[in-house]
Parts: C-alpha cells; structure tokens; sequence
C-alpha cells in the first residue's frame, strides 16, 4: 500500500508541476517546510505520505507537555519561616504561570526518595526542593531520573535536569548586626541558631562582624545552638541567653516558634522571618529573609518554554533576593539612618561584610588585611568569629525522628 501511494504521489506532484508551468513561465517550488499548511506526515525514507488524490496528509501535531510543580519542606507549613517564603514561592507560580503545584511537609532527609517518587507518580514533573539539607539526596534523584526537572535550594552542583539556587542572607545580617549594636543597653547580644539552617556560619558570623562595626573590640555575642523543631529546647536556650544579660536575640531558625517566644517573655528580637510584625509586634526590630519566587518563576518558564539553563545562582541585597524587614516603631531613634546606610553601601558594593582582618575565636586571622572572601567561600565557612564569647549548644541527638506522612496537600 505504501508503495502504491508513493507511486501516486509522485504522479500526482508531476501533473501538478505542468499544469503550475503552463500558467507561469517561472513556477513557484511549493513544500511543506514552505507552507505551514502543507506540513504532512512523512514516509520512513523521508518523502510525505499523501492520500490517493495526492494531497498531503497532517502529520499528528506534537502533544504539549503540561507541567506539575511539587514541593518540598523539611518542616511545616504552619510554623512560618523557610516554608513560609517557599509558600509565597509556590503561590506566585500559580498566579504568574497558571501551572498545578501541590507540597508535601514534615519531610525527613530519609525520606526524600520515597517523596520524589511520589510526586512524580502525582504527575509532577518539576520537583522543588525547599530546604538545603536535602540539596544531597536531591541531586542523587536528579541523577537517576533524566524525565523531571528539579530546582534546589542551598544545592551548589548543577546538571542537565537540575538547576541550585541561594541566597547571599549574609548581607542582611550584617544590617541587622549593626542595628542590634546600635540598640543594646546591655552589650550582650544572644544569638540562637539552627545548624542545619542554610549558610549558617555566614549569616551568624555577618551579624557579628556588624556588631562589631559599633562595639569593635567590645562586641559581646553569645551563641546558642538548637534545632528548630525542638520547641521545649528553644525555650531553654532563649531563656539561658536572657540570664546571661542578652536583651537582644538574634534568631536564625526554620520556623517562627523563637520569634514568637521572644515576644511571650519580652525580649526584643531579630529574625529570619517576614512575618516578624504579625507574631512579634512589640519586641521585633528588623528582620530578614530569601526571596525565592522570582528564581523559581524564572526557571519554571524556561523548562515551559524548553529553554532551560542549569545553573548555580545566588543574589544578595541588590538583586532583591535577600531582603531586609523595615525597622519597626521599637528600634532606638536613628537606627534607620544608620542601618541604612551600610544596607545601601552593601547594595552599590561599597562594603563587604566579609572584609579582613578577620579572626576566629582562637585568634586565628581567616581573613588576610584587605582581602575580600567571595561567596563561594563565604558558605563554606566552619568557624566563629572573634566577638562570639560563648558558643553552648542546646541540639540533642533523635535516635529514631518521627518520619513525616508524606501526604501530598495543595
């Protein structure tokens, strides 16, 4: 059948080339890459496939791909913070790009696999990952499942199907150090932080080296360690700063409840949070946070669009990726003026937090006189800097952790 309609078609082109030369002395080559119109199946040697009148026949059009977006969080969504912001994230993929997200919360790092596959059994075929203690596991699910995209918070290796994104939070801490500084009556600050929230080192270190910006040589910061979904152990590591004179606590955690406690007891705070004037309007000073959407959107549009780059992105103050909460009514008078300033220095690249000397706690210098540590450096630090005169840490082991449901929610 094939070779007859083959037969026809070539019959059928000829008469047509005569009857086009007998009406022009100079006829017009028409195919199917010429004209939309004619675009027509082809044979398996390449020639189109037409009826037995010698009209071509439409190939089949290409299906368009429709695109599902699940997320990730390693806590709740109810507890604020980190998921919070990717909730804003996933919100505004919704209004911007009309495509169906859905998230699953509560999930261990143990059970990233069985969560991927169960979005993509969901029909997800885009995967954000919103919490960098997942940023291992999610690149070994990159690798084995070329058929989903995947973006990474906190990841820092890119590949064919995975693009990894931070944020340079370390900028707005040094802001808010300098405010807390500038705010003190006790000249000791409290900092409470999460090991396994994302660039920790930077963000905590950034904060004091703005202290320090006031109080140089007599900056007095003391570090608290804890995780975020230990409630009974924040309290404790909250009210331990306290009785160590701390009238300012900085918290860098993966959920609202620090903030929220340091409003219950009065104590003025600083947080990683946006919602800080909602659940800490009488004590919260300023606060910062990691604008995910506009990446998130960005790349999502290029997969849409099947134009998608890896890459490994970050932004600071200047892209609008780390933000800064406005100084509330509760900051001394001129704390504005002052934090300001710096925030638009760091903004033009006028200053750099991380700009030597720089010693640790052991006196040891990290950072040569005049030297600048760059970004990728920055979130590699391991160490504390000199101006934290305690470090205790308030984190304890979960021998077996409650592993999440894994319900998928929209």
């Amino acid at each position: 059948m094939k070779k007859l309609l083959k037969g026809i078609s070539v019959i059928a082109a000829f008469s047509m080339l005569l009857v086009s030369g007998g009406c022009n002395g100079n006829p017009e080559e028409t195919t199917a890459s010429d004209d939309p119109a004619l675009t027509a199946a082809t044979n398996e040697d390449g020639t189109p496939v037409t009826d037995e009148e010698g009209n071509m026949i439409p190939a089949e059009p290409e299906e368009e791909t429709i695109y599902k977006v699940g997320f990730i969080y390693n806590g709740s969504v109810e507890d604020g913070s980190t998921a919070a912001v990717f909730e804003n994230s996933r919100d505004q993929l919704e209004k911007a790009l009309g495509v169906e997200t859905c998230y699953m919360d509560n999930v261990l790092v143990s059970q990233i696999p069985t969560a991927v596959h169960a979005l993509q059994d969901n029909g997800c075929n885009i995967i954000v990952s919103a919490s960098a203690c997942f940023a291992n596991s999610i690149e070994k699910e990159a690798n084995g499942s070329s058929d989903t995209y995947y973006i990474s918070f906190g990841g820092e290796k890119s590949g064919s199907n995975i693009s990894c994104f931070g944020g340079e939070l370390y900028q707005t801490a040094n802001v808010c150090g300098i405010a807390a500084a500038y705010n003190t009556e006790s000249n000791i600050l409290g900092v409470l932080a999460d090991p396994s929230s994302y660039n920790v080192f930077g963000v905590v270190n950034s904060y004091v080296l703005g202290a320090k910006e006031i109080w140089g040589a007599q900056t007095d910061v003391r570090l608290n360690w804890v995780w975020s979904d230990n409630e009974a152990k924040i309290e404790e590591a909250i009210n331990d700063l306290v009785s160590q004179g701390s009238d300012i606590i900085m918290c860098y955690t993966e959920n609202d409840y620090a903030a929220e406690y340091c409003e219950k007891i009065g104590v003025k705070v600083i947080a990683n949070s946006c919602n800080l004037p909602e659940i800490a309007p009488t004590q919260y000073l300023t606060g910062f946070f990691f604008n995910s959407s506009t990446f998130i959107v960005d790349t999502v549009r290029a997969i849409k669009a099947d134009n998608f780059v890896s890459s490994v992105h970050s932004g600071g103050i200047a892209a609008g990726t780390a933000r800064l909460i406005d100084f509330s009514g509760n900051c001394k008078q001129g704390t504005d003026t002052i934090a300001s300033k710096l925030y638009d220095y760091i903004k033009t690249g006028k200053a750099h937090a991380f700009t030597g000397e720089i010693k640790n706690r052991d006196y040891t210098v990290m950072v040569e006189k005049g030297q600048q540590m760059n970004f990728d450096s920055i979130r590699k630090i391991d160490w504390l800097v000199l101006g934290i005169t305690r470090a205790s840490d308030f984190t304890t082991v979960i021998q077996e952790p409650v592993p999440g449901d894994l319900v998928i929610k929209t």
